[in-house]
């Protein structure tokens, strides 16, 4: 008796395991879909991890009965079962839940002009998701079979979508007539009386209309939120709430009231939000109002700079100072390094460096943002640090006693596409300067030292100094640069002073020619 309690606990035992520690699954139909596989993979903010390719299968009838919602929300049939093909996955135990992408593939159309593929981002939170879409048009043509969390987000967005395009033509209303005013009251003697009240009643009757419209949708949002309070979904449909652009203030007024008061519905402590693009998203739509059509790049700077003011200043004055340090804190500072990065906004990134760099965690390893951001702040007049590493020849060697009055030094790597380019470009460039002049100190972030003997021979830098820790980004060399990417660029004195970073050959050779 003893024995069948104790195999009775055992079974029990292992149902119990079994049943938490489920897998999730993931099952998609598409309809029109090429011979290509999907591909899943997880989002923060702008930035997609491929997960795994997921191989296509060939699907006998649709789940939802043959009917696909279209994107006027008319019901359309499939029209044949060839058409329809499918994708599954199971979730890992450890998935973590938040916003994960399908891509689809290109359209002919992008494939000629170089767009971007089709694609759906939805919402996984522990829970078994069955989809129907088409590959013409995923989101307009998505339906949720199973999912309360995809159900409650695509639904809200849709209304969400309808509410935002009546506003905009409210807006644009609303404007015209108060720009139909001003005119008028500038030159009264060329319109009528009766033609400025005209226009004076129909400004209030747009700008009543704009504000209750304004006012449904939160009332909505709100709602949404609170009557799916317990999904996930309701944190990413919460961020979308708005402050009241008054349509009786003038264009600026509402554009200041609105930038004054856009993030105060953002929680910048919820790290969930880290785990999809509504944040970043959120962000970008701010940042977007800073700028103006015009706007020289100095300008669009300046500007930029009160926007990202804007936003550190709201972190700080949600989160106390001894908790600023925060994933979001950290996550938001690199979407905005990364993103202005790439518009090329120097001064921007050495501000962002120089006011919000020391707020993030310190840990024993320097992150890439860490890098970037203190690599902004390494400028000409200051120094670097002296090292000792090995050559070739596994010969210790110290840059502080091989220095030239300038000296060129390049970190650089094998698997570098760039840096193949710019090797051979730096040593056809190097013959023009007498030896006494300009000394070149190459330093690979190679891992295995064939590859890296393989690069110095192909591109004949044997007479230059070339060394190496053979330890990636894991060394310590590259870390006190504050190396980031390859290549990376330093002109140094004799006395280890930065005297220019140039980001290119061209820069390289300008600063030469002066």
């Amino acid at each position: 008796m003893k024995a069948h309690g104790i195999r009775l606990s055992f079974v029990f035992m292992f149902f119990h395991s079994f049943v938490f520690a489920q897998a999730y699954s993931l099952n998609v139909r598409i309809k029109n879909q090429p011979e290509n596989p999907v591909v899943l993979g997880t989002i923060s903010g702008d930035k997609f991890s491929p997960v795994d390719t997921l191989e296509l299968q060939q699907v006998a009838e649709s789940l939802s009965g043959g009917n696909n919602l279209g994107s006027q929300g008319s019901i359309q049939q499939v029209t044949s079962s060839h058409q329809l093909k499918q994708v599954n996955w199971n979730f890992s135990e450890n998935a973590k839940p938040g916003m994960y992408r399908l891509i689809f593939g290109q359209t002919a159309y992008a494939r000629v002009m170089g767009e971007s593929p089709q694609q759906l981002d939805f919402i996984f939170n522990n829970e078994n998701i069955v989809l129907e879409t088409d590959f013409k048009a995923p989101q307009n043509s998505l339906i949720v079979l199973q999912s309360e969390e995809n159900s409650a987000w695509f639904n809200f967005l849709k209304k969400e979508k309808e509410l935002q395009n009546h506003l905009d033509l409210l807006e644009k209303e609303v404007d015209y007539f108060q720009t139909r005013i001003t005119a008028a009251k500038s030159s009264p003697e060329t319109v009528a009386k009766s033609d400025l009240q005209e226009f004076e009643k129909q400004a209030v009757e747009k700008a009543n209309t704009f504000n209750q419209l304004q006012m449904e949708r939160d009332r909505f949002i709100l709602n949404t939120a609170e009557k799916n309070k317990e999904l996930l979904a309701s944190r990413f449909i919460s961020i979308f709430r708005e402050p009241l652009r008054d349509g009786y203030l003038s264009q600026q007024e509402r554009k200041e009231f609105y930038q004054k008061e856009y993030l105060r519905h953002i929680d910048f402590t919820d790290e969930s939000l880290i785990h999809s693009p509504v944040l970043t998203d959120k962000i970008f739509d701010f940042l977007v109002t800073y700028n103006q059509r015009g706007f020289s790049q100095e300008q669009r700077e300046q500007e930029y700079m009160k926007a990202v003011d804007a936003v550190m200043s709201r972190i700080e004055t949600v989160n106390p100072a001894s908790e600023i340090n925060n994933p979001v804190y950290e996550f938001i500072l690199n979407y905005l390094v990364f993103g202005f990065e790439r518009l090329n906004m120097g001064k921007l990134l050495t501000y962002i460096a120089e006011n919000y760099s020391g707020s993030l965690c310190q840990t024993d390893e320097k992150t890439t943002l860490e890098r970037k951001l203190e690599f902004q702040n390494m400028k000409p007049g200051n120094l670097v640090s002296d090292f000792t590493i090995n050559d070739l020849r596994d010969e210790p060697t110290t840059l502080s006693h091989i220095l030239k009055p300038r000296n060129l030094i390049l970190f650089y790597a094998s698997w570098c596409s760039h840096c193949k380019e710019i090797l051979p470009q730096i040593k056809a460039w190097r013959r023009q300067f007498q030896a006494t002049e300009l000394e070149i100190i190459a330093i690979s972030l190679d891992t295995s030292k064939s590859d890296w003997q393989q690069i110095v021979r192909e591109t004949r830098f044997e007479e230059f100094f070339n060394l190496s820790e053979l330890k990636g980004w894991d060394g310590e060399v590259a870390p006190k640069y504050n190396v980031y990417a390859t290549p990376t660029m330093f002109i140094v004195d004799d006395n280890l002073r930065i005297l220019a970073k140039p980001e290119s050959m061209g820069e390289l050779m300008k600063y030469f020619e002066q």
